[in-house]
């Protein structure tokens, strides 16, 4: 984690982000800073790839020479690495390198990783808002029960499509925002406003989204927006419910996106609390024999 701290400050004070292209004789690209360092050390080197500087079969640098020529910690290489990986450009085996497994572009997706709401700051930034509409709904059961709040409850329903910077780009996800109707004004800009809806009620009311639930599950595109996102209706997709709570616990904001197959991914970081056979770092006691693991 700190390897990746380190190199976000040496990135921002000396300006790298600008010179990674031109490291791999590549074009610089705008908006550089919408994305993680790794993902930027990930484009360089597919474009690289598909310009035959590294042949297929052949083995790309190691951890060490791209941490140097990047001036970057090994970890932020190797998260460069499992995405390389991910998309289908390489193949990893230890003891045998990176190698080369295609020239041809990987299908492009929006990645998130998910470590605090600042990550979805980065969403906002990289993304535009396209409002298709805008208007009062009172829960029902069973949106309500979908949502996680309470039936009969009032909301501020903003209906969107998000979509990518980049031109030519395909929709990102259909969103349905709810906002709590006692905040409905704080949102009254929203057509002209890029932030986050949380941050923009925090700057009205001074409510803080002190934690934000998300459920991510597999669904299909609606027939109601799926020419929109320029989808088949019916065709893989995959829904983000994400619910807003202040500190005192209470829902706020709610957010349902609606992502085709293919173009969104959430990554997370799932760390083992204490050692096996403890709890929250503490020893563990019990009576009898010991079990064996």
């Amino acid at each position: 984690m700190y390897g990746h701290i380190n190199d976000m400050y040496k990135f921002v004070k000396r300006g790298v982000r600008g010179r990674l292209s031109r490291a791999m004789g590549a074009p610089d690209r705008e908006n550089c800073f919408d994305m993680p360092i790794y993902e930027d050390i990930a484009r360089d080197l597919l474009e690289a790839i598909h310009r035959g500087q590294y042949p297929i079969g052949g083995l790309i640098p190691t951890e060490l020479e791209l941490a140097a020529r990047y001036e970057v910690s090994r970890q932020t290489v190797r998260a460069a690495m499992r995405r390389l990986t991910e998309l289908g450009a390489v193949s990893r085996r230890k003891g045998s390198g990176t190698r080369v497994e295609t020239r041809e572009r990987p299908q492009e997706s929006f990645q998130q990783t998910l470590g605090s709401l600042s990550d979805l700051v980065a969403l906002a930034a990289a993304t535009d808002r396209d409002i298709r509409s805008i208007d009062t709904v009172v829960m029902d059961r069973k949106a309500a029960r979908r949502l996680g709040c309470q039936p009969g409850s009032r909301w501020l329903r903003i209906a969107y499509v998000r979509a990518s910077t980049k031109p030519k780009s395909p929709p990102l996800a259909w969103v349905d925002c709810y906002v709590e109707e006692s905040y409905a004004d704080a949102v009254s800009g929203i057509r002209k406003d890029r932030r986050l809806v949380c941050d923009m009620i925090a700057d009205s009311y001074g409510v803080i989204a002190s934690e934000v639930h998300q459920t991510v599950a597999a669904t299909v595109i609606p027939s109601t927006f799926a020419k929109a996102l320029g989808a088949e209706a019916g065709s893989p997709a995959l829904e983000v419910i994400r619910r807003y709570l202040d500190s005192h616990g209470r829902l706020f904001e709610i957010s349902e996106s609606i992502h085709p197959a293919g173009r969104y991914v959430v990554t997370s970081v799932l760390k083992r609390v204490g050692n096996p056979g403890t709890t929250e770092g503490g020893a563990t006691r019990s009576s009898g024999k010991r079990s064996r693991g």
